[in-house]
């Protein structure tokens, strides 16, 4: 079982250029815990989305498609705040960049008051802009401080410093859900942003000594690596022709997640796993990732994709 907390909201992504030389935008359903929670489900492990949802229509689209990939909405609270909008600009290579449009938001909405109860064994993923926001921030990394220990906990950054305002408060939200995680998926990108002037081995090495068990870093077309305090394993990137990344660091991680799961791991073992463990698990999360970066928008695979490829 996986919980995803966190935001949800509607990218617009890029399609033909229109009359006026501007693109044309096709909305879809996104946010890093929303994208994880359907690639989890869609990979086979019972999952449930954590958070407020707008009860404006994006947010009746947002939910329905949840629920039409198998997601848990029992807590799931819905709230009379509009929905989070993010534009999303396309590069040659497939990368985006995007536009955040999040005042008085329906996702900000999440408090302390809010937080569910987890279910025993149940994964419990955080991250994303949703730290951005001081309340919701707070009241994400207080459920993750009050389940430490008792279950794996997944950071995973996601950073959007154009989002930013009080940057020292931000990153003391960060240096509290590192304190808090059993696992950490960063990008080369953001965990330099994390630790600035430092190299990735560096990087690496403060996040273990914080007091996460397992660091994963991805490089794109590069490929993934795995670290613990005893081990390192580099896989690498499966070759595909990328469409876009929209999406695919959430899949990386929705696989991780469900490799766990199916596991039944503890923190404990998740910081002792064995190097042929690191490698299956990098290895399944590279293809899902792959597979996702075919496609045009977050649009995971299902197992049985992921089995045919």
């Amino acid at each position: 079982m996986v919980v995803c907390i966190g935001e949800s909201l509607i990218d617009f992504v890029p399609q033909a250029d229109g009359e006026t030389g501007l693109p044309q935008y096709r909305p879809v359903a996104g946010g890093c815990p929303y994208n994880c929670a359907v690639a989890v489900s869609r990979l086979g492990s019972d999952v449930s989305f954590a958070g407020a949802i707008s009860t404006d229509f994006f947010g009746d689209f947002i939910a329905a498609r949840l629920e039409e990939n198998g997601v848990g909405l029992s807590l799931v609270h819905r709230v009379d705040r509009p929905t989070t909008l993010a534009f999303v600009k396309k590069a040659a290579d497939g990368s985006a960049r995007y536009a955040f449009y999040t005042k008085d938001a329906a996702d900000r909405a999440l408090s302390r008051e809010l937080l569910p109860e987890l279910a025993d064994g149940a994964i419990l993923q955080i991250g994303s802009i949703s730290i951005i926001a001081e309340t919701e921030g707070d009241a994400i990394l207080h459920l993750a401080e009050r389940e430490h220990g008792r279950r794996v906990i997944a950071f995973d950054p996601n950073i959007r410093d154009s989002l930013v305002e009080d940057e020292p408060g931000y990153r003391e939200r960060i240096d509290r859900a590192l304190g808090a995680a059993t696992l950490l998926k960063t990008s080369d990108e953001d965990l330099a942003w994390i630790y600035p002037g430092t190299s990735v081995e560096e990087g690496v090495r403060r996040a273990l000594e914080a007091g996460v068990g397992l660091v994963v870093v991805t490089r794109g077309a590069e490929g993934s690596t795995a670290y613990t305090t005893s081990r390192t394993v580099t896989v690498a990137a499966e070759s595909v022709e990328v469409s876009d990344t929209i999406g695919a660091g959430d899949s990386f991680l929705a696989a991780l997640l469900v490799w766990l799961d199916e596991r039944h791991a503890t923190p404990q073992e998740v910081a002792s796993l064995r190097e042929e463990e690191l490698r299956e698990a990098l290895e399944f999360a590279s293809m899902v990732a792959a597979i996702t970066c075919t496609r045009v928008g977050a649009d995971p695979p299902t197992r049985d994709e992921v089995r045919r490829w």
